[in-house]
């Protein structure tokens, strides 16, 4: 039998998203109140509209595109299969619930982070897929992006008179009273309301009143998962001024939209420009994520590299942000490096790079293009590309101001305190 359910439910996705207190049952749902008996012409025809639209808490849009009761199924109960649409706002999620029948999740657009109880969580795009079985909690179902909205498909198999599709797990159930599957039927709470929402305002002309115009301009690239020393390396060197206190760089921040972008640290940071109002760069810095996949596909990213290398003096790519660099094709014919380990797959991806050994090589500089093997390594290319824009002086005062003789020359048993 769950072999013949899972096939029915062959396009679904993240039902378990919704939170929703009251949640359209199937009759509820469905336009033709009498399931499983000869439709007329308009009750088929209303089928095929979106039959409800709520939003069952902050950030998720639920549409039921449809609600049929299964013939041919054995079951000692008459079931239902619904089929939703779930639209997650960036950042949005919802807090852990089970369903009283087995869901199969189809991702649309987008990013989703997924995970049920008993499995490891699951990051998936949009042509993956899911599946959950009757009543297993759903302990993560969330939009990751900073900046991009998730659509799922979903499918719930169902038996007809289920009183909630979505049954929130209880906050004391990590005490031992989590409600039991027996309890599918008891009222949800309004969890969705239950704390009160904040708001924070940023104003962005205090930061960009900091700008001059007359210095270079050093930009660094943000998105959702981006490695954090990647983006802080290149700040924290071309940030310091010359030992008298005189401002050398404007270093900003760029992304596709305004929104916080979280690393993969968890670390929140907020955009300076957005791609459209970025002001002109002298150095382009690409940073990269664990996994680079959704940024190569995106191709506000790569447009604004291509754009940005007509002008700029110099472009830096930390450990994997040389995918971006290959997928753009601006360096193409030039030496490059990328993390430990990666060299292989890049090269076979971008074969026009002349990629080199990631496992001997931690900087290459070629023409106007720099890369490193990035994290700590951000550090190198930062550093060597600081002193060919200023001077050596400079860039031995910015090495002493970060310590970085006290990492490098480091060793345990000569520096511990007697």
């Amino acid at each position: 039998m769950r072999s013949t359910l899972f096939t029915i439910c062959t396009l679904a996705a993240l039902i378990g998203i919704v939170l929703a207190d009251n949640f359209a049952t199937a009759q509820d749902a469905a336009p033709n109140p009498t399931y499983g008996t000869k439709q007329t012409d308009e009750s088929k025809a209303n089928q095929k509209k979106k039959l409800m639209t709520m939003r069952p808490s902050p950030g998720v849009l639920v549409t039921v595109l449809r609600a049929d009761q299964l013939k041919g199924v054995e079951s000692k109960k008459p079931r239902v299969a619904t089929v939703l649409e779930v639209t997650l706002d960036p950042m949005s999620g919802s807090p852990p619930h089970r369903h009283p029948g087995p869901v199969c999740g189809y991702v649309l657009e987008g990013t989703f982070e997924f995970q049920i109880e008993g499995k490891e969580k699951r990051v998936l795009r949009a042509g993956d897929t899911f599946y959950e079985p009757e009543m297993i909690l759903h302990q993560i179902g969330r939009n990751p992006s900073s900046n991009k909205k998730t659509r799922v498909l979903a499918t719930i198999i169902h038996p007809a008179d289920a009183k909630q599709l979505v049954i929130p797990e209880p906050q004391d159930s990590q005490s031992g009273n989590a409600q039991q599957p027996g309890d599918a039927a008891a009222p949800a709470q309004d969890t969705s309301t239950s704390i009160p929402s904040e708001t924070c305002v940023i104003n962005l002309e205090t930061r960009r009143k900091t700008f001059d115009e007359k210095l270079p301009t050093i930009g660094v690239i943000l998105f959702n998962d981006v490695l954090m020393t990647e983006v802080t390396a290149p700040i924290d060197v071309f940030s310091k001024p010359r030992e008298n206190g005189t401002k050398l760089f404007n270093v900003v921040t760029v992304a596709e939209t305004l929104q916080p972008v979280a690393t993969e640290s968890g670390l929140r940071m907020l955009p300076d420009y957005k791609f459209t109002d970025c002001p002109k760069l002298s150095v382009l810095v690409v940073p990269s994520a664990y996994d680079m996949t959704e940024m190569v596909r995106n191709g506000e990213i790569v447009r604004f590299i291509k754009k940005q290398n007509v002008s700029s003096e110099f472009t830096m790519s930390n450990c994997a942000g040389s995918q971006l660099i290959g997928e753009s094709g601006i360096a193409d014919g030039r030496k490059i490096v990328t993390y430990i380990g990666g060299g292989k797959d890049l090269k076979e991806k971008y074969p026009a790079l002349k990629v080199q050994d990631d496992k001997t090589i931690s900087f290459v500089e070629d023409g106007k293009f720099l890369s490193s093997n990035g994290n700590l390594a951000s550090y190198i290319s930062a550093l060597e590309l600081l002193e060919k824009m200023s001077d050596k002086k400079h860039r031995e005062f910015v090495e002493s101001y970060l310590y970085l003789e006290r990492l490098t020359g480091w060793d345990k048993s000569r520096h511990q305190p007697e």
